[in-house]
């Protein structure tokens, strides 16, 4: 079972030394909504809290867009503007695409060199 967004954020704002009132302060939030956050009595916040909090804490963005489940805006847009990637998404979604599958297209693509060369 994977952690609820409240217990990750409360998990994440520790390990990196950071009050509750000094994030709530540092995002422009109240600390008894960032309580409530972390106590999963309130839904998670927008995608663009949640970035602006992994950049206070240092954490990896993935992970608390991953506990809220939510998408980082940066792969919305991406997917909005490349109709492929969307049609290729729904296709997934349609043939219940799982974690294997996930995987396998993940090597895959790394086999076959796919995407723009690191310069």
């Amino acid at each position: 079972m994977t952690d609820t967004f409240g217990n990750t954020l409360r998990r994440l704002r520790l390990e990196a030394g950071v009050g509750l009132r000094e994030l709530a302060r540092l995002i422009e939030k109240s600390a008894g909504y960032m309580s409530d956050v972390e106590q999963d009595n309130v839904p998670p916040p927008s995608e663009e809290v949640i970035l602006k909090i992994s950049g206070v804490l240092g954490a990896d963005k993935s992970e608390l867009l991953k506990a809220a489940r939510k998408v980082d805006p940066e792969l919305s847009r991406y997917v909005a503007e490349e109709g492929r990637a969307a049609d290729f998404l729904r296709m997934a979604k349609e043939k219940g695409f799982d974690n294997e599958d996930w995987t396998k297209l993940s090597q895959l693509a790394e086999i076959a060199k796919l995407g723009k060369k690191d310069k």
